[in-house]
């Protein structure tokens, strides 16, 4: 050590510049020139080895210097504490701070060697786990032995900083769960720092951004029915979104659209035609299973009404909510010139009051009402044969571009039903209060007649049909499915359901000569309003009692 010369008539300034020394922090001849306390007072015990003071300086110098050699140690700069305890012992050996010194200066040294194997172990992937020993664990226990060690605290940063990368570009990988598990990982290691936060909340951007850009997709493809696409889209949004709300709302209109098309349950509609004004108000009907038929316990039932079974809607439809009116009917002869059977064979059945029968009178067709007088445009069109109701619907069709029909009679005693298992669509008695176009013992003609085959305590105030809509809506919006007029459906007559359809789909053999009528007519007798009630029809038929609805498929 490179001590300062000086003469015993020094001595006392060479200690008031040593205590100087001390008191600024000079410990020893650094980068500053000229000697630190150490020489100083060590130049002095040179000279006087019994100089009190001199010993008092170099015990408060090692001091100070021990106590920045366990800065160095906690900084990790083992070799300039290494130093110092080189320093202490060669200057005063039987110092008694300098055992607690060394002590402290292993202790570094172990945390540095955890430490290394910490990073060794970090590298390999096993940061915080397996259990024992992983990094976190290795750098918490050098923290442990050396208490704000620095290069712990630097591996733990940089291992933080890392987890966070990999949470980004797990994240920009769409691999949110990755993403989640680095951020966790991240918040193990340093608790509570903002850096974590603002990863996270950038994640939560990307992450909503790539949600509401593949709901936005999804949604546009259900919208031109390109259900495969929408599939597609919402199997992708599933496996990102933090939140379910939009992708279950996609997931229903995926549902909705593969079985109502751009429509919904219960939602009522009429479409544009090409030649002008709207078709028929349709309803759109759930998809769904019921029992068709009556089983062999119902009264009044015939064979023809079974087998019972069970038949499946996979694709909703929409129904006609009124049976076919004189205004919707007058429309389509207008555009078509279309002439209807009883038109051209100059004759139809009505209701005779002088004889109080049902009759064939001349130059009755679609335009005349149940006793051959003018209709009111309210009224439903009747004098209708199957073609004319086939030609309509075909027209239909081609004036919207959708496919329009009759309803297949599964499908209008589904709606009928309505989800019910009663023998008659409002209960299992006679109804006790109004609900349709029926014979009531209260109800009678212009002359006084009465009905012979009456329901008794009903009355519905009409004798004769009745403008459509003047009663209570059915439990699926239509209205008259329950009476008014029994309706054309496009099934051919079978006398049983054996091998009957159980798609719903109409029974239809080529050339049949009869087809299913269904739904009770204003003379219908209280067995004919059941809901399994079915009748057959020759297909060139024309009454006052028989009309139509259509169906559009979706």
């Amino acid at each position: 050590m490179d001590l300062p010369p000086i003469s015993a008539a020094e001595t006392t300034s060479t200690l008031a510049r040593g205590r100087q020394a001390l008191a600024s922090g000079q410990l020893e001849r650094g980068a500053s020139p000229g000697p630190g306390a150490l020489e100083l007072f060590l130049a002095v015990a040179h000279l006087d080895p019994a100089n009190e003071a001199a010993k008092e300086g170099l015990r408060d110098t090692l001091a100070k210097l021990r106590d920045d050699g366990l800065l160095r140690i906690r900084d990790g700069d083992l070799r300039a504490a290494e130093r110092i305890a080189t320093i202490c012992a060669s200057v005063l050996p039987d110092d008694p701070g300098l055992p607690d010194y060394r002590k402290s200066l292993q202790q570094g040294h172990r945390a540095d060697a955890l430490v290394k194997q910490a990073n060794a172990q970090a590298a390999k992937g096993r940061l915080l786990a397996p259990a024992h020993p992983n990094a976190f664990e290795l750098l918490q226990r050098a923290r442990v032995l050396v208490p704000g060690y620095a290069p712990a605290q630097r591996s733990l940063t940089y291992w933080y900083r890392e987890r966070l990368k990999a949470a980004w570009i797990a994240a920009s990988a769409e691999n949110f769960h990755a993403a989640d598990i680095h951020l966790i990982e991240a918040n193990r290691l340093q608790p509570g720092l903002p850096e974590a936060r603002v990863m996270d909340l950038r994640i939560i951007e990307l992450r909503q951004a790539l949600t509401d850009a593949l709901l936005v997709q999804g949604n546009a493809a259900v919208d031109k029915l390109a259900l495969d696409q929408a599939d597609r889209s919402l199997a992708h949004v599933a496996g990102i979104a933090a939140q379910s709300a939009g992708v279950d709302a996609l997931r229903e209109r995926i549902d909705l659209a593969r079985h109502y098309g751009p429509f919904k349950p219960a939602q009522a509609f009429a479409e544009t035609l090409a030649a002008g004004g709207s078709g028929p108000e349709m309803v759109v009907v759930p998809h769904g299973a019921y029992v068709m038929g009556s089983s062999e316990h119902e009264a009044l039932r015939s064979a023809a009404e079974s087998p019972v079974h069970i038949v499946r809607f996979a694709r909703g439809f929409a129904i006609a909510r009124n049976e076919l009116t004189i205004a919707d009917f007058r429309r389509f002869i207008a555009a078509s010139g279309y002439r209807t059977l009883a038109t051209r064979e100059g004759r139809s059945t009505v209701y005779d009051e002088k004889g109080g029968l049902m009759s064939e009178h001349a130059d009755v067709d679609w335009r005349r009402d149940d006793i051959g007088r003018v209709a009111a445009a309210n009224l439903p069109v009747m004098h209708i044969a199957f073609e004319d109701a086939q030609a309509y619907a075909a027209w239909l069709s081609k004036q919207t571009g959708q496919h329009y029909r009759l309803p297949s009679e599964a499908e209008f005693e589904y709606v009928l039903r309505a989800g019910s298992l009663k023998k008659y669509p409002w209960g299992d008695a006679p109804p006790d209060r109004l609900v349709g176009n029926l014979t009531g013992d209260g109800d009678q003609s212009l002359s006084g007649r009465r009905w012979a085959n009456a329901i008794p305590g009903y009355r519905d105030g009409f004798w004769g049909t009745a403008p459509v809509r003047s009663f209570v809506a059915e439990k699926f919006g239509t209205y008259d499915m329950i009476g008014n007029l029994s309706e054309w459906t496009l099934d051919c007559w079978h006398d049983s359901y054996q091998r009957a359809p159980d798609d719903g789909s109409a029974w239809i053999n080529p050339g049949c000569a009869q087809r299913v009528v269904r739904g009770a007519s204003w003379d219908s007798s209280l067995d004919q309003a059941r809901s399994a009630f079915r009748l057959p029809m020759d297909a060139n038929s024309t009454s006052a009692r028989l009309g139509f609805r259509v169906v559009r498929e979706l």
